[in-house]
């Protein structure tokens, strides 16, 4: 049995919103020690169902995936972070080969914290 927060209903999201909430939910639950996570993308035309999908198989923080039994979801079980690999090395501050993995997350937090999830 999943705890509370290591579930998530995307009824209602569009792809953006529901790709930055998926990516927050794996982060949140790797952090806290909960090894799977559950995603409801409903029926529909099956645009959230890719994407979550495209998300999960992704993320190096995923070690498998699978279908929810009431066939309108996916459960993920993620990596604890003793298994995740070593991060490659930090850019040098005025590179330009792009914002680093750091402000990247950062980014990534500021939207996730801006959502309106449902059952928060």
């Amino acid at each position: 049995m999943t705890s509370a927060n290591a579930r998530i209903d995307l009824h209602g999201y569009d792809s953006n919103r529901a790709k930055i909430a998926i990516l927050a939910l794996i982060d949140t639950a790797q952090a806290t020690g909960t090894m799977r996570i559950e995603i409801v993308h409903g029926r529909g035309t099956g645009v959230l169902a890719q994407l979550v999908r495209d998300v999960l198989r992704q993320s190096p923080k995923v070690s498998d995936i699978g279908a929810l039994e009431q066939g309108a979801g996916i459960w993920a079980r993620l990596r604890k972070l003793s298994e995740m690999p070593a991060s490659p090395r930090p850019q040098a501050a005025g590179s330009d080969a792009g914002p680093t993995r750091a402000q990247l997350a950062r980014d990534l937090l500021k939207q996730s914290k801006r959502l309106d999830v449902p059952g928060s």
